[in-house]
């Protein structure tokens, strides 16, 4: 008797559950991954890889030619963190 109703759900809703679960458990995965970045991006590991990437820039934004003040990711890892430094690029404000 206690399954009875669950049986008259139609299938709609049900998928339609479904599908709004799995959407917050992958927003709060990307809020959880952005907050990560936010914070990779104060280490000192981070300071190294920029300080590394303007260098072989010699400064010079990559796209226009200006003095270069950020450093980009052309691609981003899987796991934060892990970018080779050839898929980082010296960018200038403006480009950014």
């Amino acid at each position: 008797d206690d399954i009875l109703p669950f049986l008259a759900i139609p299938f709609a809703i049900i998928i339609s559950l479904l599908t709004i679960r799995m959407h917050l458990k992958t927003r709060k995965q990307r809020i959880a991954r952005r907050d990560y970045y936010r914070e990779y991006l104060k280490s000192d590991a981070w300071k190294r890889k920029r300080y590394v990437v303007l260098k072989r820039d010699k400064g010079i934004c990559q796209h226009c030619g200006a003095k270069a003040e950020q450093v980009h990711h052309k691609k981003y890892a899987r796991n934060i963190g892990t970018e080779p430094i050839k898929w980082l690029e010296s960018i200038c404000k403006d480009c950014h």
